[in-house]
C-alpha cells in the first residue's frame, strides 16, 4: 500500500506541467518593468548577466541589451527540454530502486544518461557565456577581463 501511494506521490509530481515562459516581449519593456512576470522571466533567461554587467560597472548599449537577452532566450529554449530530460530520468530512476528486484545495469545507465545530460546543460551555459563575450567590444572585454568575469554557475545540482 506504501508503495501505492508513494507512486502516486511521485507521479502527481512529476506531472505537475511547469508554465510556459511568457511570449518574449520588446527588451526595452522588460528592462522597465519591475512585475514580478518580468522579474521571473529575467530569472528564468538569466538575468544574472545585466546585473553582473551593471556590477562591474561595464555599460551596455540598447543593442548589446538586446542581444544579450535574446542569447538568453535561446539559451533558455534549448536548456528547458534538457532540463524535462533529466526529470524524466530522475523519475525512472526513482521507480527503478523502488522496483521488488532493481537492476543495478539500468539504474546505472540511467545515471550516466542523467549526467550526459547535465553535462549538455553545463555546455551550453558556456556557450551562452561566450556568445555574450562575443558581443561586447574590445575596451568591455578588456574591462571584464580586469574587474572578473561571472563565475560557473554550472556546478549546483540540476532538479533542486
Amino acid at each position: 500500500m506504501n508503495k501505492i501511494i508513494s507512486l502516486f506521490l511521485i507521479l502527481s509530481s512529476i506531472l505537475i506541467a511547469k508554465e510556459p515562459p511568457p511570449p518574449p516581449h520588446h527588451h526595452k519593456d522588460m528592462m522597465m518593468c519591475k512585475n514580478s512576470e518580468h522579474k521571473e522571466f529575467d530569472k528564468k533567461i538569466g538575468g544574472d548577466a545585466l546585473r553582473f554587467f551593471k556590477r562591474a560597472n561595464i555599460n551596455l548599449t540598447e543593442e548589446q541589451v538586446n542581444k544579450v537577452y535574446d542569447i538568453a532566450i535561446k539559451f533558455s529554449s534549448k536548456e528547458e527540454p534538457i532540463r524535462l530530460e533529466i526529470q524524466k530520468l530522475d523519475y525512472n530512476l526513482r521507480m527503478e530502486i523502488m522496483q521488488d528486484n532493481p537492476r543495478k545495469e539500468v539504474i546505472k545507465n540511467l545515471i550516466l544518461e542523467k549526467k550526459e545530460k547535465e553535462a549538455n546543460i553545463d555546455f551550453l551555459k558556456i556557450e551562452r557565456d561566450l556568445d555574450i563575450i562575443n558581443i561586447l567590444t574590445e575596451e568591455q572585454k578588456l574591462l571584464l577581463k580586469e574587474r572578473g568575469a561571472p563565475k560557473a554557475r554550472g556546478h549546483h545540482h540540476h532538479g533542486k
